[in-house]
């Protein structure tokens, strides 16, 4: 190939025949004129594509940086607490509410009746704490109060709560014949000792002496491990095993004194159980039992 010195472009090779001298060289000297034009294009095309890169990492920087900045934060799951009933998985339970009254401790010294609980101050206890060496059922009455009723109608009430050694007879099973007014639910012992299963079942009791409305009880108990499907008979025989028995009846109260039974019983809906003061004292009563 051969080079012009003062212009400094390469040529393409020229023939020195005579004929297409003129023409070759014409072919020639365009073809000089085709390499900037090549050139500046390509120049375009790199520049259009480094801007087209640019702007595509302008924007993913852009989103990136936004999903950091408005991403929901999950919440970090509390830490559990060890106890000694460490190795029983926590289950969700129901759980009484901190009441403003303040609580007693109470203490049965008996063989069988060897526990401890906690009670409301207005409340009232027989037999009196340590002194019980004879296994007497312990029974708690609360103050009477107006209480909403399964149907939604208001009624003066009391709650009993009735302690009874294992080897008593559950009469009120026998004879109401009650079902299971819902599925048991799974409460927590706020305090267990090592000889205490930690997350007993509750069971809802329904006699038939109650209303008729759908889900009403009037009695709840502490059966251990055992739970009952709603609608299910509940029977002293499928609750032999209970050592202690834990239980709360509700009353109607004709007078303010309402002793006993009162004017007989008195139910209510899951959602009064839950809600009422007197029904959170009661949960809190029941959560406080520590059984030696």
């Amino acid at each position: 190939m051969g080079y012009n010195g003062a212009m400094g472009k390469r040529h393409l090779p020229l023939r020195h025949s005579g004929q297409f001298g003129a023409h070759q060289s014409t072919v020639a000297s365009g073809a000089t004129e085709e390499w900037p034009e090549y050139s500046r294009k390509k120049h375009q095309s790199s520049s259009k594509y480094l801007k087209i890169v640019a702007v595509v990492v302008v924007v993913l920087g852009l989103a990136t940086g936004g999903y950091l900045l408005f991403k929901p934060n999950k919440a970090t799951a509390p830490q559990s607490n060890s106890s000694a009933n460490s190795t029983q998985p926590a289950p969700q339970v129901v759980s009484g509410s901190n009441s403003n009254a303040s609580l007693i401790n109470y203490v049965s010294n008996g063989h069988d009746l060897n526990l401890s609980f906690q009670y409301p101050s207005n409340w009232t206890v027989t037999p009196p704490s340590n002194d019980n060496a004879s296994d007497q059922p312990i029974i708690l009455n609360s103050p009477s109060t107006t209480i909403t009723a399964a149907d939604g109608s208001t009624a003066t009430g009391k709650v009993t709560v009735e302690v009874r050694p294992g080897s008593a007879t559950i009469s009120e099973l026998d004879s109401g014949n009650p079902v299971a007014a819902q599925t048991s639910t799974q409460m927590a012992y706020s305090n267990p000792t090592p000889n205490q299963y930690q997350y007993p079942y509750l069971t809802y009791l329904h006699f038939q002496t109650g209303l008729g409305t759908p889900g009403a009880f009037e009695e709840v108990m502490i059966t251990g491990e055992q739970t009952f499907s709603a609608k299910t008979p509940v029977t002293s025989s499928s609750l032999t095993t209970l050592d202690p028995i834990i239980s709360a009846s509700f009353y109607r109260c004709s007078t303010t004194a309402c002793s006993g039974t009162g004017s007989g019983v008195l139910s209510i809906s899951y959602t009064t159980w839950q809600s009422d003061p007197l029904f959170q004292q009661v949960n809190t009563i029941l959560e406080s039992f520590k059984l030696n």
